[in-house]
């Protein structure tokens, strides 16, 4: 009985708490928030820019020269064999030329020497234009040298293989290497 009791009285304190807190609610005084503050005027001091400031003749020769220094400095990063340099025109300057003129960098891969440079700087621009153009890539690679094809064709299929299975067995049939897909290594289950 006893525990009856004091479940009553726990009872009752928070319905008259709450009740209380209820009616409160209302009274309560608004608050007026201040209004900030206005901007300080501008200033009256002007100085002027000692900088050059080109005009629309210099931006135009500017924005003509801007895709052939593109081109000389993949170029020179082909060349330097330094990985952070080539890591560079790989993310920022190939995307962009793939974009506005992948000529250039077609032009540029026949120049290189045949070695290294010439075979990471396909195998990049296959990569770049597959995942932007994939018909023109194709139409790219068909030009190629049968090695060179082949090299190509392999990053191409490699890369569309995540993404399409079926598309990557179509391209490794056109271009001659189904064995390209069958060769692959199933993925361990876990």
């Amino acid at each position: 009985m006893r525990l009856i009791s004091i479940a009553t009285l726990v009872l009752a304190t928070v319905f008259a708490t709450s009740a209380a807190l209820c009616m409160g609610n209302g009274e309560k005084p608004k608050r007026h928030w201040p209004k900030p503050t206005p901007p300080p005027p501008p200033s009256p001091i002007y100085t002027e820019s000692r900088e050059h400031v080109p005009d629309e003749e210099e931006i135009a020769q500017m924005a003509s020269s801007h895709y052939d220094r593109l081109e000389t400095e993949l170029e020179g990063a082909m060349l330097s064999r330094n990985r952070q340099r080539r890591e560079a025109a790989f993310v920022f300057i190939l995307p962009e030329l793939v974009q506005v003129d992948s000529s250039r960098v077609v032009g540029l891969c026949e120049r290189l020497p045949k070695g290294e440079p010439r075979d990471t700087l396909q195998a990049e621009l296959t990569r770049a234009w597959v995942a932007r153009d994939t018909t023109s890539a194709i139409r790219w690679m068909k030009t190629l040298p049968d090695h060179e094809r082949r090299a190509s064709t392999a990053v191409a299929v490699e890369m569309l293989f995540a993404r399409n299975p079926s598309g990557a067995a179509d391209l490794a049939d056109q271009m001659g290497l189904p064995n390209l897909v069958r060769e692959r290594p199933k993925p361990a289950r876990n």
